[in-house]
């Protein structure tokens, strides 16, 4: 049954509903990557985390020569910050003073540079967010986004899963596409769910959520699943390389980012704890979502590591600065130029 099943979901889903496009869209692209892969879920998911990675890679770029920017300006803040030393002023009005002082020179020396340290930022990190929501969205729904099958908002799908005996009437349950997929091969859940609403389980569709279900078994492991400490099985591999993978990409980027910024080696104690702080986030938050989502994490940090190297090798440290240092002069000559114009013209 092909419906616009954003719609339909959107109705039911909370705060979630405003990503439902990116659902459908994403469902769309996935759906062509198991049509090209012959429904190898794996090789389309690798594919499709290239994909996004590759859209994000000229904001990770500029994010790169802003970090260099910055970098290459820090011993002019520092030498500012020394000249008025702020915190070893007694007197409160002094020190405020003082303060506002040096803000206003580092603010000065940042429109001579034609920099804004506001742009170091959030950009990637944010577009990345959005690209996870949408990638949990068709793990969430893959029957109602990559299948085109509509079985209505969560309620509607609960029910469904009570009138065929899943589960008891009234559960409420986060994953119900995902539990449909673990039992439709149960012994006689082709007929319970036929007889439940043939006009959307008909025999086509079935078919279409069993073949489906084959492709989420990758190496033995059931990526609708989610992994458990309790209940140890071949999903727990997923988090412990979830772990492994995100070590080794904060790793890199911490190496990388001594290469771009010696002065910052010295903090070691606040390098560490950012270091650790995502990977054993996202082990915690693998254990809490089905194994496909942290398989896409797996395949996100190695591509990552592999992307952060190729960088290094390309547009190493040294060089983004070294350009930075000649864009800022040829900035700053340029404005001065247009300075000098206009003076002349008064």
């Amino acid at each position: 049954m092909i419906t616009n099943g954003f719609i339909t979901m959107a109705a039911g889903n909370g705060w979630m509903a405003i990503f439902s496009p990116l659902y459908w869209l994403f469902g769309k692209i996935m759906e062509g990557l198991l049509f090209v892969f012959n429904d190898q879920y794996f090789l389309a998911l690798v594919v499709f985390t290239l994909l996004t990675r590759l859209v994000l890679f000229p904001l990770n770029l500029r994010q790169q020569k802003t970090m260099a920017k910055t970098n290459r300006i820090q011993p002019k803040i520092q030498k500012i910050q020394k000249k008025y030393n702020v915190n070893a002023i007694q007197d409160s009005r002094q020190r405020q003073k003082a303060n506002q002082q040096m803000q206003q020179e580092i603010q000065e020396l940042y429109s001579r540079e034609g920099h804004n340290p506001m742009n170091m930022g959030c950009g990637p990190m944010m577009f990345q967010m959005v690209f996870l929501m949408g990638i949990i969205g068709i793990i969430y729904y893959p029957i109602q986004y990559i299948l085109n099958i509509d079985l209505g908002d969560r309620t509607a799908q609960e029910a469904i899963l009570a009138a065929v005996d899943i589960v008891k009437q009234g559960t409420r349950y986060s994953y119900p596409q995902l539990e449909l997929l673990r039992h439709i091969t149960d012994e006689g859940m082709t007929a319970k769910l036929m007889a439940y609403d043939a006009s959307i389980f008909t025999q086509e569709n079935i078919d279409a959520i069993v073949k489906f279900k084959g492709s989420l078994q990758i190496a033995g492991i059931d990526m609708t699943e989610i992994p458990s400490i309790k209940n140890i099985n071949a999903t727990i591999i997923v988090p412990v390389l979830c772990l492994i993978s995100s070590l080794a990409s904060s790793v890199v980027s911490t190496l990388i980012q001594r290469k771009t910024n010696p002065a910052q080696a010295q903090q070691n104690s606040t390098m560490l704890i950012m270091m650790l702080m995502m990977p054993l986030f996202s082990t915690y938050i693998s254990f809490q979502v089905p194994a496909a989502v942290g398989f896409y994490w797996i395949i996100s940090n190695v591509i990552a590591v592999l992307q952060q190297l190729v960088t290094a090798k390309f547009f190493p440290p040294k060089y983004n600065i070294a350009r930075q240092m000649v864009e800022s002069t040829i900035e700053r000559r340029a404005r001065e130029e247009s300075i000098k114009k206009v003076n002349n013209k008064v």
